[in-house]
């Protein structure tokens, strides 16, 4: 019976090394969320060609690194030349970089045949670190 009562132990010993080595991965996972810390206003402005402006602050203490937006879960990259005519920093050539204390403004202009007032956008923003931070708009 010794054999099995140190199976036992071994194997409880293994199970609760696991969920320390889980719980201190999922620690040191959270550290870039708790360091980066972001704000993101998104506004339309609508004079004869609907666009969106979204400014990103970066509260953080470290640069940030846009690599996609998406409009509607749609990466903005397969909507250019459809229903966006153009994105300014254009973000399909290289990511955005946002220093920490820097405002960015991304200006996302629609095309005004595809979208129609007071149609509500949800924009998400994708980071190098795999963050995502979301803002939504209604055009006006």
């Amino acid at each position: 019976m010794g054999g099995v009562g140190k199976l036992v132990s071994t194997v409880i010993i293994l199970a609760i090394s696991l969920m320390l080595a889980i719980a201190v991965f999922h620690l040191v996972m959270s550290f870039s969320k708790h360091y980066t810390r972001v704000e993101v206003i998104a506004s339309s402005a609508h004079h004869g060609d609907p666009s969106i402006v979204v400014v990103v602050k970066n509260l953080g203490s470290n640069t940030l690194s846009i690599i996609d937006l998406h409009l509607n879960k749609v990466p903005v990259t397969s909507l250019i030349g459809d229903s966006i005519q153009s994105v300014n920093p254009d973000i399909t050539k290289s990511p955005i970089q946002v220093k920490p204390g820097e405002r960015r403004e991304i200006r996302i202009d629609l095309n005004p045949s595809k979208w129609s007032g007071g149609e509500i956008i949800e924009i998400t923003i994708w980071t190098s670190s795999g963050n995502k931070y979301y803002a939504i708009v209604s055009l006006s």
